[in-house]
């Protein structure tokens, strides 16, 4: 008699599990999800059966936050409203402000341009009389010079004349003597004379009183020492070309002056003493070997 063996192959019954643990997640997370929504509105409807004071109360806060919300609104409609106009207004008046300092920017411009031509029109007007009185001053050392108003040096001539060896005074040397002399230097070209140190000017004059003569209502003294600024080099000889040198030359021959003349490098005049030059004209005289500018004061 053989033994019966259970069968190993035979399915085991599976035991009952509880149905979360069965549910598939998904299925599970919907469902649960949906129930306690249902709960939660359920709960809020029996709220609103059990006590319609409350909800009456919450319904007034409700509608006071709403006016509260919408008297904010109009609140804040209106502000924004004045702000619009001042910010359009400032924007308008900031454009005036703009176009009003353009308009001054542009009349200052044109102002410092008038002002530039102006101050270039003056440096012009400077420079034009800089030259005009640079030239002035030039022609007013030039008279002051030939007129004997300031003192000056130079190369010239220095000449001394004597009386004859006469005892007749008419045969002395005489006014008129001298000034054919300093006639017949200005026309040889010179430039500045004195006589016996007294300076000559267009104003001087030679004058005898007497026996004596006078030179600027000075007196002199023979031997009559003249000198002369002047080129040195032609100074003599052009003297003998001048008609007053001739007419000279012929005195000193004819009535047997003295007469003993020397170049000399450097000669040395004073001022005249006569009273300030007040009103002169330039002109010219003789042939001068060289220019006033050549005379240093």
């Amino acid at each position: 008699m053989s033994d019966a063996m259970p069968d190993q192959s035979a399915p085991e019954r599976p035991r009952d599990l509880p149905e979360h643990v069965t549910t598939p997640l998904l299925a599970l997370i919907t469902t649960r999800s949906m129930d306690e929504d249902y709960a939660h509105v359920a709960d809020r409807k029996a709220e609103r059966g059990g006590g319609s004071t409350g909800s009456s109360r919450r319904g007034w806060t409700t509608l006071a936050v709403v006016g509260a919300f919408g008297l904010l609104v109009a609140v804040a409609g209106v502000q924004t409203s004045r702000d619009a106009d001042v910010q359009e207004l400032g924007r308008a008046t900031l454009i005036s402000q703009i176009d009003a300092g353009r308009d001054e920017v542009a009349d200052l411009q044109r102002e410092i341009r008038t002002l530039s031509d102006a101050r270039l029109a003056a440096e012009e007007r400077n420079e034009t009389l800089a030259a005009q009185s640079d030239d002035l001053e030039t022609r007013v050392r030039r008279l002051e010079v030939r007129t004997g108003f300031v003192p000056v040096r130079g190369e010239g001539v220095r000449i001394t004349v004597t009386n004859p060896q006469s005892e007749d005074p008419n045969d002395e040397v005489r006014d008129e003597d001298l000034a054919t002399l300093v006639d017949g230097l200005w026309q040889a070209g010179a430039e500045a004379i004195a006589i016996n140190g007294v300076r000559l000017t267009s104003l001087a004059g030679i004058r005898n009183t007497g026996r004596a003569i006078h030179v600027n209502s000075q007196p002199l003294t023979p031997p009559y020492v003249v000198e002369a600024i002047g080129d040195n080099a032609t100074l003599q000889a052009r003297l003998l070309e001048t008609s007053q040198g001739q007419a000279w030359f012929g005195l000193v021959n004819g009535l047997g002056f003295g007469y003993e003349a020397e170049n000399v490098n450097m000669v040395r005049l004073p001022a005249s003493t006569l009273r300030t030059l007040r009103d002169v004209t330039e002109g010219t005289s003789g042939n001068p070997s060289k220019t006033e500018e050549e005379v240093t004061p």
